[in-house]
């Protein structure tokens, strides 16, 4: 009969010693429910008993299938649900690989690993059922570590870490965290006790490593005499499964060896192995050869140590070795149809995952295709690392192939751009790349090189590895000018929050939120910042200027004053509202209007700033009507450009994109990332889709660049996998893009793509038609194609709209597909709106 319980219910493998045993008592102590299992129930019997019936002995034995499904069942016909399951059941092994027999190497398999994932994959349908649940998974040292005489050991262990990554991003969605303890050096049990042992008594008498594994086990006795208590490691479980967000690992043990595991990736092979043979009681290492690298291994080894996890590229002659590297470095590498569509990705990656990515192009008409992605970059303030070799010395000023002035094409549209000429120090060079992009405002940064230089080797013991050389916080704001803020807003009647990308790039979402919701004064949220507050908050004043207008006393943060925003002047600003702009970049302030204070300050710290003194202030003069009329802006804003389409006397015609825009506003996912491309489908989209969460909306920014669509839904995609994605764009910007879909289906990447027909370039053409009339209109027709089927035939999933009460079951059709798909809805090509032309702040 199941029981009715309020408490957590724990499933704990190999539960009859070691840590098992430890973590049953303290659970036990706890008041929790422990259903603890072993191979049979006599190792069971010196559990503590439990006289309310919180402890459920249960034999399973994790090279039996059978055994687990029936151990699990019986768990749950006892308490009727799992909420933490232990993998902590496991064997030891000591000893020479030659001389383990293929029944070790099964059974050490068949426990360590193989049970793992079996009991796993019983329990997960329950904790899905349940809505969520933890999976803690006991690893050790070896998983990250090889030691000498534990290779059977270590590959059980690597096995563990690289199933419980995987099982992370697998369950995560459906709330059940998975965690991996990593006991690091000698705890008290019977494991290591027993794996000493055996690996004395299992050793050859005549075995040439005799000497050396009989030194090594008696070093591991006596160390064992001393060891730590299994307790910490309970106490760690416990620990990670009472977090409110428990970590992805948790290291306990020894300081020196907790240590070694993160000086794995920061100390040198040599030193590495030496450490080692400390550890375990070698007189001396084996001779060591020496570790040669090329100059894009030297490149890629620096961009990974700073976090840089994704590449996107066209690979060609003189990126061959950038390219290696990633591979050999675990960087995921993306490969584009086209230079400018891989800057694109790059760009949307940095932006939603607030974090730099690698561009790798080929020289010269590589770099030279990449350019208007690089630029789009350069002016939404992104950053960007642009790396590519260049023609060789040799060939140099006599016609080698591929060589042109290459930092002299990008010094405009970059900030900070080198070549380097010496293998040596293309470390130190990637490391200013990184700074450069990274701190301040962000922007790409562009490297390059002769192919000499990537493609010589270097023993990398010899080359320097740049540490600890950029900034991890920006400036703090002058506190007495920020009081002259907080003065100005208080006295203010409609006070307005303008808050840009800034916002975002210093991790100061939170600190806004804070802010706007003390203050109650509304925000207009801008750019990468669009979402932080939600669109549909009360104080939210949307994305489009308009209350601007009814303002009377501005906070600008973050953000710049440029034509989106009407240059922060009539008949958007008033000219007699006090504007106070808050920037990291000195000449940015002031630039486009008077202003009256100006502040240098990282947003993030502003804001955190004027949070601890805001309290402190006196009454607020602010309207009680001024925050609702600042919102309903929003609406407002809608319902003149729909007036101005004349949407209600259309009911014979083809969808109009506003229309179509509407509808999709009423049927995305409330959590989707909406990347919207084109002139008309960008312009309407802004204005008519919500921003939920924080980059909810994605533009290409000031420039007004087309064709980003696909490459920003892709990049969209990596940095949010869990997100869905769509990419919202006209005909003509497809166009522009469309085959980078075969790059989504080739990565397997499931985005959403969204093209309004209108067989032509929409918003230029109606521009035309407003000049000089339909006969001026030239140059500005396309065929209504089925881009639908082009979709298939590349692979994805393809939908035909023509109504607007197809396009929700088509949405939800194409979400459902699994792989990229495409919707293609014909839209009237004799459209018309003014809700470009219209905005007094906006010259065409």
């Amino acid at each position: 009969m199941t029981a009715t319980i309020s408490r957590r219910v724990w499933l704990i493998t190999g539960a009859g010693g070691g840590f098992g045993r430890s973590l049953v008592r303290q659970l036990l102590e706890r008041g929790e429910c422990v259903a603890a299992a072993d191979r049979s129930l006599e190792l069971l019997a010196a559990l503590p008993s439990s006289e309310d019936g919180c402890l459920f002995p249960v034999a399973i034995d994790l090279t039996d299938p059978l055994m687990i499904q029936a151990g699990v069942a019986a768990v749950i016909d006892r308490f009727g649900r799992i909420d933490v399951l232990v993998n902590n059941a496991g064997l030891g092994h000591g000893g020479p690989l030659e001389e383990v027999s293929l029944t070790d190497i099964r059974r050490l398999f068949d426990v360590n690993i193989i049970g793992m994932m079996l009991i796993t994959q019983a329990v997960l349908p329950v904790m899905r059922a349940a809505g969520g649940g933890r999976i803690i998974n006991l690893s050790s040292d070896s998983g990250v570590i090889g030691f000498p005489f534990q290779g059977l050991y270590t590959a059980t262990k690597h096995a563990v870490e690289g199933f419980s990554d995987s099982l992370y991003q697998e369950v995560a969605p459906f709330g059940i965290h998975v965690s991996v303890i990593q006991p690091c050096g000698m705890f008290k049990t019977a494991m290591p006790a027993n794996a000493i042992a055996h690996a004395r008594s299992a050793l050859k008498p005549d075995s040439p490593y005799a000497d050396r594994v009989l030194r090594m086990a008696s070093a591991l006795s006596a160390a064992w005499e001393t060891a730590r208590d299994p307790a910490e490691v309970a106490q760690a479980i416990l620990d990670v499964a009472d977090a409110d967000a428990p970590p992805i690992r948790r290291r306990v043990g020894a300081p020196d060896r907790t240590g070694l595991l993160a000086l794995r990736q920061q100390m040198s092979h040599d030193d590495l192995v030496r450490f080692i043979y400390r550890l375990t009681a070698e007189p001396t290492p084996p001779p060591l050869p020496k570790v040669r690298g090329d100059g894009g291994w030297l490149v890629v080894r620096t961009l990974r140590e700073a976090g840089i996890t994704h590449a996107f590229t066209i690979v060609g002659g003189h990126n061959y070795q950038i390219v290696n590297a990633c591979r050999e470095e675990g960087l995921c590498v993306i490969d584009a149809r086209n230079e400018m569509h891989a800057a694109h990705m790059a760009d949307a990656f940095a932006r939603l995952a607030r974090r730099p990515a690698l561009l790798t192009i080929d020289a010269a008409p590589g770099l030279v295709n990449a350019v208007a992605g690089i630029e789009v970059a350069y002016e939404a303030q992104v950053p960007m690392i642009v790396v590519s070799a260049q023609g060789s010395l040799a060939g140099r000023d006599i016609g080698v192939m591929q060589a042109i002035d290459q930092l002299r094409l990008v010094r405009p549209i970059t900030k900070w751009q080198r070549t380097c000429f010496e293998t040596r120090r293309l470390p130190e060079y990637t490391a200013a790349a990184i700074r450069h992009a990274t701190t301040g405002r962000p922007g790409p940064t562009f490297l390059d090189f002769p192919l000499e230089v990537m493609q010589a080797t270097i023993d990398v013991e010899t080359v320097p590895q740049p540490r600890h050389y950029r900034v991890t916080r920006g400036p703090l704001a002058d506190p007495d000018l920020l009081r002259q803020v907080i003065e100005m807003l208080r006295k203010a009647r409609r006070p307005l929050i303008i808050a840009g990308s800034g916002v975002w790039w210093a991790h100061g979402e939170a600190e806004l939120v804070r802010f706007v919701q003390t203050t109650g004064i509304p925000v207009l949220t801008r750019n990468l910042a669009r979402g932080i507050i939600p669109d549909d908050h009360p104080l939210a004043a949307g994305f489009y200027p308009s209350p601007a207008a009814l303002a009377d006393a501005f906070l600008v943060i973050g953000t710049r004053l440029d034509w989106t925003i009407g240059y922060g002047r009539p008949p958007l600003f008033s000219p007699d509202a006090p504007v106070a702009q808050i920037d990291l970049h000195p000449e940015s302030i002031g630039k486009t209007r008077p202003i009256e204070i100006g502040i240098v300050a990282d947003a993030a710290q502003a804001l955190r700033q004027l949070n601890a003194m805001v309290s402190a202030t006196g009454p607020w003069a602010m309207d009680a009507e001024w925050p609702a009329l600042a919102h309903g802006s929003i609406a407002a804003m809608r319902q003149q450009t729909a007036a101005a389409a004349q949407l209600s006397i259309r009911d014979q015609r083809p969808i109009h994109s506003i229309e179509l825009m509407q509808a999709l506003a009423e049927c995305l996912p409330r959590e989707a990332i909406k990347v919207v491309d084109g002139g008309y489908s960008a312009a309407f989209a802004i204005q008519y889709l919500d921003a939920y969460v924080p980059s909810g909306v994605l533009w290409v920014g000031s420039t007004g660049h087309l064709g980003v669509g696909l490459g920003f839904a892709i990049g969209a995609k990596l940095a949010r996998p869990d997100a869905p994605v769509v990419a919202i764009m006209g005909d003509g910007a497809f166009g522009l893009c469309g085959m980078e879909f075969d790059t989504a289906v080739r990565h397997q990447l499931p985005i959403v793509v969204v093209v309004a027909n209108d067989a032509g370039w929409g918003e230029t053409r109606d521009g035309q038609r407003r000049r000089w009339g339909d006969a001026a209109i030239v140059g500005t027709a396309l065929n209504p194609t089925r881009y639908d089927e082009l979709a298939r035939a590349l692979g994805g999933h393809g939908e035909y709209v023509t109504r607007l009460d197809e396009l929700a079951p088509a949405i939800r059709r194409a979400f459902a597909a699994g792989k990229p798909a495409l919707i293609n809805v014909i839209t009237d090509p004799e459209q018309r709106s003014s809700a470009v032309s219209g905005l007094p702040w906006i010259v065409e």
